[in-house]
């Protein structure tokens, strides 16, 4: 019953409130569904056939377009007055040029009939991509989507815990979640360690200490789905998050005592030996599927290189190519992409993740010394999304991950922060970056200019 109270006043929030409150709104939910896939989890609670996420995304592109035309809903219109969205930046068009290559490679599939279900979720990951680029204007709103980002895999995470400790079944493992496998699963949720730690970082009460607790709950979960591939990004994170962190002596602690003491209480026997099967991929059959799945890819992306097979066709074809099994998924986001949509959606699909990345390096740089709220979360956001990234890059070589939300919601964060931060503007980075001090001075700490959206002057928006 709470369940189903929490599903009907969200989805109120995200439809009614959209147009009394904040479009924003429409965005916040909508995300929060897709990253927690409620009718996943509450299946049990929730009634079949209702689509809650498609009734907030339908009443969210109708403020977006009436945004676009200049109309105001709620209390927000006043404040927004004079106030145009925020303007794209290379990060935005990168990411939808991408999907426009996407809907290109339908077109000439070999089998639209098996590429139609995968365009529909890839349309409406770029249509909401567009949507929330409208919506999004403030350094809060982007802060309140990571916040929801990082809620969401944690309650997952605990919501799997529950089940094991208390009905002893590790229901991750063996059905995955949201319709991911339980590699796919695992990833998703390693993604979510880098960004409590950053909003840990960023906050100065004592709710960040909540953050630092969840994350041991979140790699508990992921050890959970014995995922190799998962454990695998984890420990490639560990480096650039002890680069990027404000806090490295705690960071070091946490880690030392997280991977002494706790991962060992946690991981069972059979996940350290599934873990030390790693020295020994030669003889683990999944292993040698998954290279098998990579010969074929590479091949069918030689033969078919300009449009590749079509979106998600590359299954049609694996077998032919040398994979184990008919309908072998290439179990690579990067090969999966060049053998789906040739060897130009690969191209694009990278430039989109090196302009985000190259967006989030001028945002960290421009926020890299300002102390205060602001900036503590501009830094904290930009991290974080950059860290997550990591993970979801280094286990994306191992699963084929191109249709998930998450990641997408990532690389949307990393261009609007960039936006609505101000350090997209060359200018204004430059006017307000902060020089490193020299001696017998402080730093300039630009803690007057506020919300960068809000402040006509130092936005122009």
């Amino acid at each position: 019953m709470r369940q189903l109270l929490f599903m009907i006043v969200m989805t109120l929030a995200g439809t009614v409130g959209v147009y009394l409150v904040n479009p924003f709104w429409g965005v916040a939910v909508y995300y929060l569904f897709a990253v927690l896939r409620p009718q996943y989890m509450w299946e049990w609670s929730l009634p079949k056939d209702v689509s809650w996420s498609f009734y907030v995304a339908v009443a969210t592109i109708g403020a977006a377009l009436a945004s676009a035309f200049g109309v105001r809903f709620g209390p927000a219109a006043e404040a927004s007055e004079g106030h145009s969205a925020p303007r794209l930046s290379l990060a935005h068009y990168a990411v939808l040029l991408f999907g426009l290559w996407i809907g290109v490679t339908y077109v000439t599939a070999q089998s639209q009939n098996a590429a139609y279900m995968w365009l529909i979720e890839y349309i409406k990951i770029f249509i909401m991509f567009a949507v929330a680029a409208v919506l999004t204007r403030t350094v809060r709103q982007v802060w309140s989507l990571f916040l929801l980002t990082a809620l969401a895999l944690a309650y997952i995470s605990y919501e799997v815990n529950y089940l094991y400790f208390v009905s002893n079944y590790l229901g991750i493992y063996k059905n995955g979640y949201g319709g991911l496998d339980n590699n796919g699963a695992a990833l998703m949720l390693a993604m979510g360690v880098p960004l409590c730690w950053f909003i840990y970082e960023a906050m100065t009460t004592w709710w960040r200490w909540v953050f630092v607790a969840l994350i041991p709950v979140i790699i508990h979960a992921v050890l959970m789905t014995y995922s190799r591939g998962a454990m695998v990004s984890l420990l490639g994170l560990g480096p650039l998050l002890v680069v990027r962190s404000r806090q490295r002596v705690r960071l070091g602690i946490a880690g030392t005592i997280l991977a002494v003491s706790v991962v060992p209480i946690l991981a069972g026997s059979e996940i350290r030996a599934r873990f030390l099967t790693l020295e020994n991929t030669e003889v683990d059959d999944s292993a040698n599927s998954r290279r098998e799945s990579w010969k074929a890819a590479l091949k069918i992306a030689v033969n078919y290189p300009v449009f590749g097979v079509g979106i998600r066709n590359a299954n049609l074809f694996s077998h032919q190519y040398g994979a184990d099994m008919e309908g072998r998924t290439i179990h690579s986001n990067y090969l999966q992409i060049a053998a789906d949509n040739g060897f130009p959606g690969l191209a694009l699909f990278l430039t989109a993740l090196a302009a985000c990345w190259f967006s989030l390096r001028r945002v960290r740089r421009f926020a890299a010394r300002r102390n205060d709220l602001e900036g503590r979360r501009i830094y904290s956001i930009a991290c974080g999304v950059e860290c997550s990234m990591l993970v979801f890059c280094i286990g994306s070589v191992f699963l084929s991950l191109e249709v998930v939300e998450l990641p997408y919601l990532l690389l949307f964060l990393a261009a609007q922060l960039a936006v609505v931060s101000g350090a997209a503007d060359k200018r204004l980075a430059s006017d307000h970056s902060v020089s490193a001090p020299s001696a017998g001075r402080r730093p300039f700490i630009p803690e007057q200019v506020g919300s960068s959206y809000e402040h006509a002057e130092y936005a122009r928006y």
